[in-house]
């Protein structure tokens, strides 16, 4: 059974005198990540060579411990070059290496071996982080009893697949949805990385995508953030795409004598004014489900709006999790309140998907204790 995270209506913060919000460029974030993005523009021989003397600055160039910080981000480097080979993420690997060689400097001065154990297990954590995890999309299957609703129907949510290149979560999610063959699918938005926001390949390999899925069942989505979903690439997309986009629109679906209403509200990461949107989309006597890329809509909406589910993205789950912790840093205006899974405010539902893709920029293109996730809702059955 699903845990269900109570949301308190006391908690909802005011957002009328802040400047910059999630998900749009030039937030604290976003600056960090194109910051990272310069180290890749550094030649590659200029930035081994770097290396190579930070690795000795940071050693003091001692001659037990620079061997070892020198041969582990040569390892390191080894394994994030194989990324794009292996189809598994495709970003550039300069600024990636460069952080966790960062994070090896702080084991590095711990006596031997114990410091050698350390860099062995980074090692460890690298492949884990880098190559598997990934790549491996994990399907959450959430079974829902509505007495509302009389008959049964299920669908998929898919969120922040953030595409650089067709890869093998791509090619892994295409087989998932093909065997489950949902009723209808509902993605949250984030199209493209955002290295790849406007590059003419990676345009064309979402668009067949997600015409592709669209064949298997018909596919309902909202835009994401808009230094993702840049309304330039989205015309583009919208033009050539099956789909329907919902833009601060709705669809009423009649499914098995089912009325369910399917909400779309457009996301600028500012939830006290995307809110104004709902109201006349909702429908009485429906089933009333509502996407909007970023879960910190959920607090803007009040126990009358009878909104039943509600499905958001975005947060990628922080992508990077501790133990016990959860995610280290999430991209929510309520912080790590909001980090993935299944909430509850009045009575509705909020499902956060983990997503599928990655960060772009000079991001890491790493996952560690949250995994690509696909959400199957089956409702009734």
């Amino acid at each position: 059974m699903t845990k269900i995270r109570k949301l308190d209506p006391k908690d909802k913060k005011s957002f009328i005198s802040r400047s910059k919000f999630p998900g749009e460029e030039g937030n604290p974030f976003d600056r960090i990540l194109r910051l990272l993005q310069k180290i890749n523009q550094i030649p590659t021989i200029l930035f081994f060579i770097f290396l190579f003397l930070f690795s000795g600055i940071f050693t003091l160039f001692n001659l037990e411990n620079w061997p070892i910080l020198i041969f582990f981000s040569l390892t390191d480097s080894f394994l994030i070059g194989l990324l794009p080979k292996l189809k598994i993420s495709f970003g550039s690997y300069k600024s990636q290496i460069f952080l966790l060689f960062i994070l090896r400097t702080l084991f590095i001065w711990f006596p031997f071996p114990i410091n050698l154990i350390f860099q062995i297990f980074g090692s460890l954590l690298v492949f884990y982080g880098f190559m598997k995890e990934p790549a491996d999309i994990k399907t959450t299957t959430l079974l829902h009893n509505d007495p509302k609703v009389s008959s049964t129907f299920k669908f998929i949510h898919l969120a922040d697949i953030h595409l650089e290149q067709f890869g093998v979560r791509e090619k892994k999610l295409l087989r998932i949805i093909e065997n489950q063959k949902p009723d209808f699918i509902l993605y949250t938005g984030d199209f493209l990385n955002l290295s790849n926001i406007r590059n003419p390949a990676s345009i064309e390999n979402i668009i067949g995508f997600f015409n592709q899925i669209h064949t298997i069942s018909p596919v309902y989505y909202v835009s994401g953030s808009p230094a993702v979903d840049v309304e330039d690439t989205l015309k583009i997309i919208e033009k050539k795409l099956k789909p329907m986009r919902l833009n601060n629109s709705n669809i009423l679906l009649n499914h098995k004598g089912i009325n369910i209403n399917i909400i779309g509200i457009t996301c600028t990461h500012q939830p006290h004014l995307d809110i104004k949107h709902l109201s006349p989309l909702i429908q009485e006597g429906c089933k009333n489900i509502l996407l909007y890329h970023s879960p910190d809509l959920v607090y803007e909406l009040k126990a009358e709006d009878k909104i039943d589910l509600m499905l958001s993205g975005h947060t990628h789950g922080g992508q990077v999790r501790l133990p016990i912790f959860g995610a280290i840093f999430t991209g929510s205006l309520y912080g790590r309140k909001l980090q993935k899974g299944l909430y509850q405010i009045h009575d509705t539902l909020l499902y956060i998907s983990r997503g599928i893709g990655l960060e772009g920029l000079g991001a890491p293109r790493v996952r560690f204790l949250c995994s690509p996730e696909i959400i199957e809702w089956k409702i009734n059955i």
